[in-house]
């Protein structure tokens, strides 16, 4: 009886706070001006030379526009490798590298209402150009060597606005007003790009209009953001 009681308390620890089963994190001093957000590669989750803001990107599911604290939080580079435990689902890895960033950086942080730019996402005159997902047409098919970047998957309004924040520079609020999950794709230029070739594909905001059939409208509301109260910018032992 107290061996199941024993089990029962572990599966309940593990649900509160599932921790990567090994990780390392160190800083990358290489200079190299490429990086890779963590996430899940060949069964580990990785990050090459990403920055904290990356990092928190990636643990807190937020857009690096909602993210605030001291400026070097954009410089620092740090490479990060860590086995999640078996079956352990997006959610978990999420609160896993939430817990590992808190033991290795002393991480402290809250969150708070800020009055930010935003962008109001509607769809545009031309109508939508997107179609309900399904099982069997869930994401759109990219073309081969299609130049530029590139955003495809598939989510209710909602999560296509949070999936296209990034490439924003701000968050994106959903007032479509529409229901039901869609495949989407969208092929563009980034803002920041310098002399791109002839033939680039458009600009983000052009190819969200002309590919996906919706507006982004700016403005300013209240949004949540995450303040980092303290970190410490060299990790502790691995």
């Amino acid at each position: 009886m107290r061996t199941i009681l024993a089990g029962f308390a572990a599966i309940a620890l593990f649900a509160q706070s599932p921790t990567f089963e090994a990780a390392t994190i160190k800083p990358n001093k290489s200079g190299d001006g490429s990086s890779g957000y963590p996430g899940l590669r060949s069964g580990l989750y990785t990050g090459k030379n990403a920055t904290m803001h990356m990092m928190l990107r990636s643990a807190y599911d937020l857009s690096e526009s909602r993210i605030f604290g001291p400026d070097w939080l954009d410089s620092d580079r740090y490479d990060v490798e860590a086995k999640p435990a078996p079956g352990a689902t997006q959610a978990d890895m999420m609160l896993m590298f939430q817990t590992l960033l808190k033991e290795r950086f002393h991480l402290e942080l809250h969150r708070e209402m800020r009055e930010m730019p935003v962008f109001d996402m509607v769809v545009s005159k031309g109508g939508l150009k997107m179609s309900l997902s399904t099982p069997e047409h869930r994401f759109p098919q990219p073309p081969p060597n299609p130049g530029g970047s590139m955003n495809v998957g598939a989510g209710t309004m909602p999560q296509i606005a949070q999936r296209l924040s990034g490439a924003a520079g701000r968050t994106i609020i959903d007032k479509t007003g529409l229901d039901g999950a869609y495949g989407f794709m969208v092929i563009y230029t980034p803002m920041n790009a310098a002399n791109p070739p002839e033939g680039a594909p458009p600009d983000f905001f052009t190819a969200v209009e002309q590919q996906l059939g919706l507006k982004l409208e700016p403005n300013k509301a209240p949004i949540e953001v995450l303040v980092v109260d303290h970190a410490d910018r060299t990790p502790a032992e691995n």
